[in-house]
């Protein structure tokens, strides 16, 4: 507990002390918010590694604490009301909330003022994913208000380990990849569970199917390890 406390406290003080984010943040800068004032642009996270990567973040030093949050830009769209909306780094900025963290370090990469138009350009920027785990439509007003109210995505676990192994990539820093990935993957595995104890079986099968022609239309097909390990099948 103690480590923890000294972690809420170094993310908050020192190289991390920035102005607050306010209303009129310019684009660019970087500013300084409360993580609950941040508000979620997809309806889940793979829960599997948010607490991975939060057992991660505990064991670090305060040193590697700085160069990897440097490193692990937390970009944020301010609404025409003022409110942020967190665009990428939802596990990251979970894993930091459920170690007690407050204060996020993000950088503002868009002001939108067209109040009618916010969402149609938050989709037509790749701000935002607008669908569930099953890839079905969501509402704006059903997204989660909160970082820790967002729900597990089992098969976004699967996503991201898979991304994380080279087997699909992000390719041009295009936000939510990975939910295309998740729910093309749960429909070809037929929502078979995937928790702590089947995933190594999950993961295995959803390498053999990335690297196979059926995933020839999902962003960032084919990763670098189906390149180095071929010839791989899954038709």
């Amino acid at each position: 507990m103690r480590a923890w406390i000294l972690l809420a406290w170094v993310l908050s003080q020192g190289a991390w002390a920035l102005a607050p984010c306010e209303k009129e943040s310019p684009v660019g800068s970087w500013c300084e918010v409360n993580i609950d004032q941040l508000h979620p642009t997809q309806g889940g996270v793979g829960q599997l590694q948010v607490d991975t990567t939060a057992q991660e973040l505990a064991d670090k030093s305060e040193k590697q604490l700085d160069k990897l949050m440097k490193k692990k830009e937390i970009p944020i769209v301010i609404a025409p009301d003022g409110g942020y909306w967190l665009v990428d780094r939802h596990h990251l900025t979970k894993a930091l909330w459920q170690r007690g963290v407050t204060q996020a370090r993000v950088k503002v990469i868009a002001r939108l003022q067209d109040r009618a138009n916010f969402w149609s350009q938050m989709q037509n920027n790749h701000w935002a994913w607008l669908k569930d785990e099953r890839g079905q439509p969501l509402t704006p007003e059903q997204l989660p208000r909160h970082i820790g109210d967002l729900p597990d995505y089992p098969y976004r676990t699967l996503a991201g380990l898979l991304q994380d192994a080279g087997y699909f990539s992000k390719g041009e820093q295009v936000y939510f990849v990975e939910f295309a990935w998740a729910s093309w993957l749960g429909r070809q595995m037929g929502w078979q569970p995937v928790n702590v104890v089947t995933l190594p079986d999950r993961l295995a099968e959803a390498k053999r199917l990335a690297c196979g022609t059926l995933a020839g239309d999902l962003p960032g097909y084919p990763g670098k390890q189906c390149r180095v390990n071929q010839p791989r099948a899954a038709d």
